[in-house]
C-alpha cells in the first residue's frame, strides 16, 4: 500500500497469494502514477503497477480473497469512463465476484496536474454514477460535465450487485455522509475510534432514511501494523520505515490526518498492544481492516503478515 517505490511480482502476486493462505478475508493495492515529492527523497525512480492489470494477476493466482482498491483515483479515468467500467466488469466477472472498488479523488495533487486533470471530487461523483448506469441499464446512456456516452450495450456486467463501491473519504460531514448512504455498499475513512463513534450512528440515520441499514457497509479502517517484541523495538522500526515518511507527508503536506494522532492510534507494538488497538477499532463500529504492513526491504511484508497471522489474529477468530 504504503509507495515505498519497489513494488514487483513478489510484493503483489506472492503476498496476496500467502495472505489467502494465512486467512486473511482481502487484499488491496493502492493507485499512483509518478513519483510523490516525498518519495523521490527515498527511492528516484520507483515501480507502481497499475491496479487493475495487478488485481487480475492475483485473481488468477487466488480463488477466495477479495480483490480491493483503497483507493482507485476514478477521476484520472473519466475521459475513458467506459473502458474503465469494462475492465472493472471483466475482472469482476473472471474474478468470480470479487472486487471492492475503494475510490477517491487522490491524497497527491501533484499526480493529478501531471496529468492535467482538475475538479477530482465532480469527476469522481460522475465516474461512480456513470457506472452504475452501465451496470444497470440496457442500453446505458449518460451524460454529464466530465462523462459523456450514448447507447452503449454494456456486458459482461459485474457478478456483484449491487457492485460494491466504497468511498475513500476523511469527511464526516452531513453531504458524505448522505452520499454514502445513497451510493456506496463501504467507507474508508480516516478516523480514529471516538471519530468512528461519532460519525457511524449519524450515518446509520442516514441509512434508515433510504431503507437501508449500517450492518449494509463496510467500516474499513486503513491502518499501519508495525508488530515486535516490544512496543519501543516496534516504533524504531516504524519511524526507520517509508510508512512514517508516507503518513508525514499527509499530514504536513495535505492535513488529511494528524501526524501525532494517527501515530498513535495505529497498531505499532507488541502482539498484545495490537490486539487491544484492533479491539478498540472493532467496539467503535469498524468491520473491516486494510492492514498496511511497514516495509522497508522486500521480505519484511510477508515477515509481517506471518507474525500477525500467529501471534494477533487468533484472538478474533
Amino acid at each position: 500500500m504504503v509507495p515505498a517505490g519497489f513494488a514487483s511480482r513478489e510484493t503483489i502476486v506472492e503476498a496476496a497469494v500467502k495472505a489467502e493462505e494465512l486467512g486473511f478475508d482481502s487484499v488491496w493495492g493502492n493507485d499512483h502514477v509518478t513519483v510523490q515529492d516525498y518519495v523521490s527523497h527515498v527511492r528516484p525512480k520507483p515501480a507502481f503497477f497499475e491496479p487493475i492489470v495487478a488485481m487480475a494477476a492475483v485473481s488468477s493466482a487466488t480463488r477466495r480473497v477479495k480483490l480491493a482498491t483503497g483507493i482507485f483515483v476514478l477521476p484520472w479515468r473519466t475521459p475513458s469512463l467506459v473502458v474503465c467500467a469494462k475492465q472493472l466488469a471483466t475482472l469482476d466477472a473472471l474474478s468470480g465476484g470479487r472486487v471492492l472498488l475503494g475510490v477517491g479523488t487522490g491524497a497527491y495533487t501533484e499526480e493529478s496536474s501531471a496529468l492535467g486533470v482538475g475538479h477530482r471530487l465532480g469527476r469522481m461523483i460522475e465516474g461512480v454514477e456513470a457506472m452504475r448506469v452501465l451496470f444497470n441499464e440496457d442500453p446505458a446512456t449518460y451524460k454529464g460535465k466530465y462523462v459523456e456516452f450514448e447507447g452503449v450495450q454494456f456486458y459482461p456486467r459485474p457478478l456483484q450487485k449491487p457492485f460494491p463501491v466504497y468511498l475513500g473519504r476523511h469527511l464526516t460531514t452531513d453531504r458524505v455522509l448522505r452520499y454514502l448512504a445513497e451510493n456506496c455498499q463501504g467507507w474508508i475513512p480516516g478516523l480514529h475510534p471516538g471519530q468512528f463513534r461519532e460519525a457511524l450512528p449519524r450515518l446509520e440515520g442516514f441509512l434508515k432514511e433510504r431503507g437501508r441499514s449500517l450492518s449494509g457497509i463496510d467500516v474499513v479502517k486503513e491502518i499501519t501494523v508495525c508488530q515486535g517484541a516490544t512496543r519501543e523495538e516496534a516504533l524504531g522500526r516504524y519511524f526507520d520505515s517509508p510508512a512514517e515518511a508516507h503518513m508525514r507527508s499527509l499530514s504536513e503536506g495535505k492535513k488529511l490526518v494528524e501526524f501525532g494522532e494517527e501515530s498513535r492510534w495505529s497498531l505499532i507494538g507488541a502482539p498484545g498492544d495490537i490486539i487491544k488497538g484492533v479491539e478498540s477499532y472493532l467496539d467503535a463500529g469498524v468491520n473491516h481492516f486494510m492492514f498496511n504492513f511497514v516495509v522497508k526491504e522486500r521480505g519484511d511484508l510477508v515477515s509481517g503478515m506471518e507474525a500477525f497471522a500467529e501471534e494477533v489474529m487468533p484472538s478474533f477468530r
